[in-house]
């Protein structure tokens, strides 16, 4: 199976790279700003993010609702929580850290 990976440009991480992982296994590393395309094996059942002690959670392969990911940061999108919940979410939220999604067609 084919998918494309993309990374939004986001202030937040701009310097950190993710990792990308396909059932536990790392396959690459994204950078900021950037799309790759890649090859994961069939009986693959989920994908997930990491950078440093954080991650996103689980996206399982039966969930997708086209090939291309969106990794991003989940504090870029709202403001008052990366200024305000920035502790939360790297000890007690730090699964919940990047967040994963499959885009729509």
């Amino acid at each position: 199976m084919e998918i494309i990976i993309n990374r939004p440009e986001q202030q937040q991480d701009h310097f950190r790279n993710y990792r990308i992982y396909a059932d536990g296994k790392k396959l690459t590393t994204l950078k900021p700003n950037s799309t790759i395309k890649l090859k994961i094996p069939d009986d693959t059942e989920y994908i997930q993010a990491k950078v440093d002690w954080c991650s996103s959670p689980k996206l399982y392969i039966s969930d997708l609702k086209s090939s291309t990911i969106v990794v991003k940061n989940t504090l870029e999108d709202n403001l008052s929580a990366g200024i305000f919940a920035a502790l939360h979410y790297i000890t007690f939220g730090r699964k919940l850290y990047l967040t994963i999604e499959s885009q729509r067609p």
